[in-house]
């Protein structure tokens, strides 16, 4: 005589034996239970440190490059985001968040930019006025945002310490800034981008390429840049377009 296993049930149906019904109600609470971790791995994966700063108004958009000081505060050049009504920073990930400048030295052209919720992974910013911090023929590389997202290293050797005789950022007086004269391979975008020596430390930001000498641009140093970070809660968003 056949006995049936204790724990079958009293049909003698296998308890493998499932519907369609079953295994649809099993497939879809996978695919929920898998988009909610892929939920929490995109919240919770770090940001790298350089970011795409895109701002909307002053009758167009600009594009620049950004790197963040704090885990929700990012630095850029001020110019593209002066007046702009829309400030979006998109990290490396293609993750994009909302941001409001803080802070915007017209005089520098340097601004930072309060992200909530980015969680970046801060900078080292060069410490001090000392020359050998970035010395003429010192190398490294300058971290850009292209303007698809893409992050580009670029080569980048320091030709001088210079001072630049240039207009502010709203074209209202002549000033003269302090700052780096490189030689690398610059383009549109590059605004704001960190100038990286060799160790990785940000030694100045990037403000503007020559328009008549090839591969020459010019960048603010750290020292600038912590200027401004100083000031942070005395320096208000300026509400003009350049």
């Amino acid at each position: 005589m056949l006995v049936g296993r204790p724990d079958e049930p009293a049909t003698g149906r296998s308890p493998r034996a499932r519907g369609p019904l079953h295994w649809a109600l099993l497939a879809a609470a996978g695919l929920a239970l898998g988009l909610t971790l892929w939920g929490v791995l995109r919240e919770t994966t770090p940001v790298e440190s350089f970011v795409t700063v895109t701002a909307v108004g002053c009758s167009g958009r600009a594009h620049a490059s950004g790197f963040a000081v704090a885990d929700d505060l990012v630095v850029t050049a001020a110019h593209p985001v002066a007046g702009r009504r829309q400030v979006a920073v998109t990290d490396t990930g293609g993750r994009s968040r909302n941001g409001f400048v803080v802070a915007l030295d017209p005089v520098l052209d340097v601004a930072a930019v309060r992200v909530p919720g980015l969680s970046a992974e801060p900078v080292t910013l060069a410490a001090g006025d000392d020359a050998s911090l970035a010395p003429a023929g010192g190398s490294g590389v300058v971290a850009a945002m292209a303007a698809g997202g893409e992050f580009t290293r670029k080569p980048v050797e320091v030709m001088r310490r210079v001072r630049v005789n240039i207009e502010d950022v709203y074209r209202t007086e002549r000033v003269s800034r302090r700052g780096l004269e490189l030689s690398f391979d610059g383009g549109y975008g590059d605004s704001g981008a960190a100038v990286l020596d060799a160790d990785g430390t940000v030694v100045g930001m990037v403000f503007a390429t020559s328009r008549f000498r090839e591969e020459v641009g010019y960048a603010v140093r750290a020292v600038e840049v912590r200027d401004l970070l100083s000031q942070v809660a005395e320096l208000p968003q300026r509400s003009a377009c350049p």
